[in-house]
């Protein structure tokens, strides 16, 4: 992906940044504190956005922040996550082996947390593409996060989702759960003015300090992005390479366009 014109240490626009490395739009900002709150006070956060608006990252970001002698992060995939499992998944974290029996494996799981909590560290269950979790995995949330009636829930958990994540816990049902919620943030695309800035972000990552996309190229890539940071990555990534094979100095709107041709992203 290099030319004449620029070269790069590293891919641009990588989906492999470390935490430290990602871009903080007003919108990440804005879920950052929420979630920084939410971890000092409080048992349940939901984060929504778009497919690609960053909820995951942002989250991690966090995590990597956090004292690690205080903290113990667990990271779940929703997909096929049973009430069973979700006990069985938290023990495995911290540890434990599960039992063959579902009641059993709550009381270990309450026990658990418990025991961790008294010795000064607060376990994180991060529950990633939430907006595939069933009714009955969101309604025993109620009883993983219900200790000592209701005093306090030495676990915390994070719903991380898309929007429809929104819509579920609006059922009847699930009211509460609802009433659960310290934190409920729906993360924003970038605007259209941050686009610009998170470009160079992203330049200067891979080893490039300057702006070598043009005006034009960042109103191009706006438009067809939505503001979505992992679709902008895609159209950077493929204008580049159209400017590379151009031989052109810059990326303008005609390299934009020619990857997004070449690749049938429209």
């Amino acid at each position: 992906m290099n030319s004449p014109y620029f070269s790069f240490t590293r891919e641009p626009f990588s989906r492999e940044l470390a935490p430290t490395e990602m871009f903080l739009s007003k919108g990440h900002h804005e879920l950052l504190a929420r979630l920084r709150h939410a971890i000092e006070a409080g048992s349940l956060a939901v984060i929504t956005g778009q497919v690609g608006s960053g909820k995951s990252t942002a989250i991690r970001s966090v995590m990597h922040s956090l004292e690690a002698s205080r903290y113990r992060f667990i990271y779940l995939a929703s997909s096929d996550l049973t009430p069973a499992e979700f006990y069985k998944s938290l023990l495995h974290h911290v540890n434990i082996q599960p039992s063959r029996s579902f009641s059993q494996n709550k009381r270990l799981v309450a026990q658990t947390m418990l025991a961790l909590h008294q010795k000064g560290i607060k376990p994180i269950a991060l529950i990633d593409e939430a907006q595939e979790l069933t009714v009955s995995l969101l309604s025993e949330l109620r009883f993983a996060l219900n200790y000592q009636a209701d005093s306090f829930s030495p676990l915390m958990v994070i719903l991380a989702g898309q929007p429809g994540l929104a819509e579920t816990l609006r059922l009847q049902v699930l009211e509460c759960i609802r009433q659960r919620i310290t934190v409920h943030y729906r993360l924003p695309c970038l605007e259209e003015e941050e686009i610009s800035a998170y470009i160079v972000h992203h330049l200067k990552i891979a080893g490039l300090d300057k702006q070598i996309f043009t005006d034009s190229a960042i109103k191009l890539i706006y438009q067809y992005s939505k503001g979505i940071p992992r679709r902008i990555n895609n159209l950077c990534r493929y204008a580049i390479v159209a400017a590379v094979v151009a031989d052109s100095p810059t990326i303008d709107a005609n390299a934009v366009q020619k990857g997004l041709e070449d690749d049938d992203l429209i």
